[in-house]
């Protein structure tokens, strides 16, 4: 069912040189002439300009385009498992969906996809800013790095986040004129065609153009012979960049996307045919006589099979338009605008019992138009003893969304073909369900659909200045003040006893039903730190924010009394860093310690009423989370490259006030204590082969996961290792060919799970993909 979360520390994990974006795609040629600080000198936007990744007392990781080819990663869901202490989900809340982005990061995320709530993690694309989880996956083609980011979010960027952002940076158009492309076969009768062209149209105008078609059968087959888990998808994208001057460039980015596959792979893991309301429905329908008693559910030895007949559909038509402007003052100062139009079209839906019979079914369609812009000045003073930036951001969006649940769906006609209540009770004045017209059954018609529109505007001006008192000694001070206002026009229904259970839309003539919903906020928002510099090799820092989640609406409520606002959560971090280049320049090293304080929690509560236990969303949960990451990248010796990270997260709930579905011993979903990974590069070289054969083996660990809020083993993940290997070499200076193994040891992972068990008498699991092979042949033209 859809049951819809003193000393912070950084660092980069697994950092690797990126190729140039100015340069053909060959310019990933050999990592290994380089020195450690020529391989880490990694220039991210983190603080919105340009700086090295390792001088920044930021927590940050960076992800280039050279680490995600070298290991096969083609989306953030698979990248996500060697990256220290995140969490990335398709389908949140048990939503079926395949294409949603939800994130968790240092146990900080908002994994479920209702548009009503804001998620915890910012996403970005070249500075934009990804407001809804659907369309958030998407194939990393193209993508010149992700920049991690720890922590709230708000001085100094875009929207306000507490968890942190993941910013990801495709190539800007070069000067030269080039072309590449790449087609990969593997299991699953797996068809990828990914290509690009950079044409340098005249001195001063540039493009760069990409298409991929992404196609692949799924691995869970149903009982009708169609498969779960398949990819179905193409996408577009076309920049042009012209240099006015050389002091003024201006760029439009254009993207389209289209998807059209099954829902997430899922199974029945478990099952319970004595569960409450199968028991009661099969009592009902045997003395009414309508319709058969469910049989007993199918639940398969094979790993990878499913009795499901019902729903199983992902869509997906986004698209979106980017106008930037990059000016060089003669002042020294720098300004930057970006202006933004995203729009998507989703629909995503499942099977929830995994059998013929309907104990559940749920879809959701959603309609988003947004609109941003931002705008940030930065700059320094001529000795650059101080660096300033300040900004002015403004966010409009607007959201249809409709969600259809059926459970047990023939349950309310069952109830009314029974002589009377199931107690005795009369008809007239009952006490219990059952009878026909009796009022009660409303409550068991849980056939339900909610149609929310909602609408979004979000102000907010940011600065941050960097003041180095000596050179050794520099301090950071930043601020973010939000003004925001958000209305909810909600309505939702019975769908059998065709009763209207709440409709808080605009009024007609003759209505009082109270109209939309609405709420606005003003939140300043504190950042500061300090550094010291040890030496040219080595530095700390310590760091404080605070930041902010919006307040939000229920987005599935049954009654007025469910149907109520909730207010921002907030969320106090420190932190505590060292980076250091070690050991002759051959080993880049980065601890972290860190400490915050989340209050306000947005969980699901509970208010009783004459009505019976009304449920919905309030701020009700208070959380202390602590722990402590490290990085590291090496070159031991001339042909080999080593990179790993180690992150621990102690997390526990100190306060869930009237929250229906956590307790003060509950552990944060998908939030392992552990994360770690491990990988190894080799160049071999012999006097047989025309280049080096390039290997690579990459290790990553999660300790056990929680994937419900129930904290259910029947739904948790165990903990386990992912290996991954992958063999490349270029037979001619235009052709490579790679062979490459996911899961190399076949584990079974899962990406999402519920335990329903004693109510609806299954327990569901997502899974991500079995062993699977692939060879990648790459041509530059």
């Amino acid at each position: 069912m859809k049951n819809r979360l003193p000393y912070i520390a950084s660092f980069c994990a697994l950092i690797s040189a990126a190729p140039n974006a100015h340069t053909a795609p060959d310019s990933d040629n050999d990592v290994f002439t380089l020195s450690i600080d020529e391989l880490m000198e990694v220039t991210v936007e983190a603080r919105k300009v340009k700086e090295n990744a390792l001088t920044i007392p930021v927590s940050i990781s960076v992800i280039s385009e050279q680490f995600l080819r070298e290991r096969n990663l083609n989306t953030l869901l698979e990248a996500a498992y060697f990256i220290p202490n995140i969490d990335v989900t398709t389908v949140g809340e048990n939503s079926g969906c395949t294409h949603c982005a939800n994130i968790t990061i240092r146990g900080i995320g908002q994994v479920d996809p209702l548009p009503t709530v804001d998620p915890s993690v910012g996403l970005y694309l070249d500075g934009v800013y990804y407001a809804r989880s659907p369309g958030g996956i998407f194939d990393l083609y193209d993508v010149r790095q992700i920049e991690v980011l720890r922590g709230p979010q708000g001085a100094i960027f875009g929207k306000n986040t507490i968890g942190g952002a993941v910013t990801l940076y495709t190539h800007d158009p070069a000067p030269d004129t080039f072309a590449d492309g790449e087609v990969t076969f593997g299991a699953f009768q797996r068809r990828d065609a990914r290509l690009r062209a950079n044409v340098a149209l005249n001195e001063s105008l540039t493009s760069r153009f990409t298409f991929t078609h992404l196609n692949r059968d799924g691995f869970v087959k149903r009982a009708n012979g169609e498969l779960e888990g398949g990819q179905d998808e193409w996408a577009a994208t076309a920049k042009f960049r012209h240099q006015i001057n050389p002091i003024l460039t201006v760029q439009l980015s254009l993207d389209q996307r289209r998807i059209n596959s099954g829902s997430a792979p899922s199974i029945l893991a478990a099952k319970n045919d004595q569960a409450d309301l199968l028991v009661l429905y099969n009592d009902l329908v045997t003395q009414s006589g309508i319709t058969e008693p469910y049989p007993a559910l199918q639940i398969f030895d094979d790993a990878h099979q499913s009795a499901a007949l019902g729903t199983n559909f992902n869509t997906l038509d986004q698209s979106g338009a980017l106008l930037s402007l990059e000016w060089q003052t003669p002042q020294r100062w720098q300004l930057k605008s970006l202006t933004a139009y995203r729009e998507f079209y989703a629909t995503y839906g499942r099977d929830f019992d995994n059998n013929p019979a309907v104990i559940g079914d749920t879809q959701d369609f959603q309609r988003q138009f947004q609109f941003s812009q931002e705008l940030h000045i930065s700059g320094s003073n001529l000795d650059d003893r101080m660096q300033w930036l300040v900004g002015l951001f403004h966010f409009d969006e607007s959201i249809k969304h409709l969600t259809d649940l059926v459970f047990i769906g023939g349950l309310y006609q069952a109830l009314e073909n029974v002589p009377g209540p199931l107690d005795g009770s009369p008809l007239s004045n009952p006490t219990s369900i059952g009878g026909p017209g009796n009022p009660l059954n409303i409550g068991l018609d849980i056939d339900s659909g909610f149609d929310n529109q909602v609408e979004i505007q979000s102000t907010a001006i940011f600065t941050h200045t960097k003041y180095a008192l000596t050179e050794d000694w520099a301090f950071h001070l930043g601020g973010r003040l939000t003004f925001e206002d958000k209305m909810q026009q909600v309505q939702s229904d019975a769908d059998n006893a065709d009763v209207i259970l709440i409709d808080r839309t605009y009024q007609t003539e003759g209505q009082n039903n109270g109209g939309p919903i609405t709420r606005s906020w003003r939140v300043f928002s504190p950042q500061g730190g300090i550094e010291y510099h040890l030496n040219e090799k080595q530095f700390v820092y310590l760091s404080a924010s605070r930041g902010f989640k919006s307040g939000g609406f229920n987005g599935i409520p049954n009654s007025p009394t469910s149907a109520q606002p909730f207010d921002p959560e907030y969320l106090t971090a420190y932190e505590l860093g060292y980076k250091a280049t070690l050991l002759d320049d051959t080993l880049q090293l980065s601890l972290a310690a860190f400490d915050m304080q989340h209050k306000a929690m947005q969980l699901r509560g509970g208010q009783s009423t004459d009505a019976g236990l009304e449920i919905f969303i309030d701020n009700v949960g208070e959380t202390s989370i602590q722990g402590i990451e490290a990085s590291f990248e090496a070159l031991p010796a001339h042909d080999w490259r080593i990179a790993g990270n180690l992150s621990y997260t102690d997390a526990q709930f100190d306060s869930v006030g009237t929250a229906t579905q956590v307790t003060t011993d509950s552990k944060l979903m998908r939030s392992p204590r552990w994360t770690a990974a491990l990988g190894i590069r080799y160049h071999w070289a012999n006097a047989n082969l025309s280049a080096p054969m390039k290997i690579g083996l990459d290790w990553a660990f999660r300790s056990k996961t929680y994937n419900d809020v129930f904290n259910t083993e029947l739904g948790a993940q165990g903990s386990f290792a992912l290996v991954n290997a992958r063999i490349s070499h270029a037979l001619t200076k235009q052709l490579e060919i790679a062979l490459f193994v996911r899961n190399l040891m076949d584990k079974r992972i899962l990406i999402g799970g519920n335990d329903f068990t004693e109510v609806f008498g299954v327990a569901e699991h997502y899974l991500a993909p079995p062993r699977e092979w692939g060879l990648s042949l790459k041509y530059e033209f």
